[in-house]
């Protein structure tokens, strides 16, 4: 496998056009925040954002942090920090953090709130813009902010097309984008790491190629989680593990499906906590 570069192209027209409302809508907002997968903390995070967002106030959201290995969630917590950024570490489902979003925010924006006031400016909502990648969460985010379902929410890239205000709280107004991708991978490894976690679609790369990828990663990295997972010897080879999987199953007939089950184990958490990107 070529790790250094990837022919693989995904960038659908609506995506072009959410870049161009985003860099529109940028004057608008006080401040942006960028919601990445803490399971592909360095693969979910777009490489053109710092492009187009520049110097504007962030908080980058490492999402479903609850599904991700806590050890590489603080290293990657740790990284983003010593760049300059603030990070939250927050599980959208059960709320952990969520709370703790908007006064973090207050204290990023703490100079421009106090120059406001001492123009006289009567205080309101912090203007936020959410961005990230597809599948990332920010829908899910949004309705738990807000306390109730307002934006559609999937568990499959594009769910989210259009841009839309929401009024959170006298604290708070968010304008939701839809996920934008770039439009060419230039690392292999980034690709099948976006696949794995949801991002593109399931179609775009081989299941046979990602599922071999993600099965010699865990025997690298979770060898006693996958052993415990699926009760066998993690020193077979690939093929010979999802011979073993196929005869435990007794449903599975195939190695594509033996690798489709391993990936929707793993998007499912059902291996263990894991993170696919390691600094």
């Amino acid at each position: 496998m070529n790790e250094n570069n990837t022919n693989i192209n995904w960038y659908p027209g609506h995506m072009a056009k959410a870049k161009r409302e985003i860099e529109e809508k940028l004057k608008l907002v006080d401040i942006v925040y960028e919601l990445i997968d803490a399971r592909v903390p360095y693969s979910s995070k777009n490489p053109m954002i710092d492009d187009v967002l520049k110097n504007k106030p962030r908080l980058i959201i490492m999402t479903k942090c609850d599904m991700a290995d806590e050890k590489e969630n603080k290293k990657w917590e740790a990284y983003y920090n010593k760049k300059g950024l603030s990070v939250i570490l927050v599980d959208s489902i059960d709320g952990y953090n969520v709370k703790k979003i908007v006064p973090l925010s207050k204290e990023i924006l703490k100079e421009k709130i106090e120059r406001d006031r001492l123009r006289g400016l009567k205080p309101r909502p912090i203007r936020s813009m959410i961005i990230g990648i597809p599948n990332v969460g920010k829908s899910t985010l949004l309705n738990k902010l807000v306390g109730k379902k307002v934006a559609l929410v999937g568990n499959k890239p594009g769910v989210t097309k259009a841009q839309q205000w929401v009024r959170l709280n006298k604290d708070l107004d968010l304008l939701d984008t839809p996920g934008v991708l770039w439009p060419k991978f230039d690392e292999k490894k980034v690709a099948i790491n976006l696949a794995l976690s949801g991002a593109i679609r399931d179609e775009v790369l081989p299941i046979e190629e990602i599922g071999n990828y993600l099965l010699d990663y865990l025997k690298k990295y979770y060898k006693d989680d996958l052993a415990k997972a699926y009760g066998i010897d993690v020193s077979l080879d690939n093929y010979e593990i999802c011979d073993e999987i196929m005869k435990k199953r007794g449903n599975i007939k195939s190695t594509d499906e033996c690798f489709n089950l391993i990936i929707q184990d793993f998007r499912n958490c059902r291996i263990a906590n894991i993170t696919l990107d390691r600094l």
